[in-house]
């Protein structure tokens, strides 16, 4: 559980395993407004996951393109050491957004594309 593959980010996250958090969904259903989950159960379709933790629409926006192989999950969590994330299929954190700091759509893109393929 400690491996560590260099992706080329240096966030701590990117590279590991994405632990499993207790996550409250934010849903558009107006008769659901929220339920509660564990990241591990939004993974088990098999697809990459964009974990939006802090309604980051910049973030959102920026994988758009990838609707068809990314799901993307706003939700609340008690991380408070990153906004956004984007994790393979298998697991892996490929791609983190530290909290607060200013979105560069270019870095996850660049994330994006090696494992999800070109943009539709």
């Amino acid at each position: 559980m400690d491996v560590r593959y260099d992706l080329g980010d240096d966030h701590r996250l990117v590279g590991t395993l994405c632990p499993d958090m207790k996550l409250t969904l934010e849903r558009p259903d107006l008769d659901v407004v929220t339920a509660v989950t564990r990241s591990a159960d939004l993974l088990r379709e098999g697809r990459g996951l964009l974990l939006d933790l802090v309604d980051r629409a910049e973030a959102r926006d920026a994988a758009a393109a990838w609707t068809g192989r990314v799901d993307t999950v706003t939700a609340r969590t008690d991380r408070v050491d990153v906004d956004a994330l984007l994790i393979r299929p298998d697991g892996c954190v490929a791609w983190a957004l530290p909290t607060g700091q200013d979105l560069d759509a270019t870095t996850l893109v660049r994330a994006l594309g090696p494992w999800f393929g070109q943009p539709v």
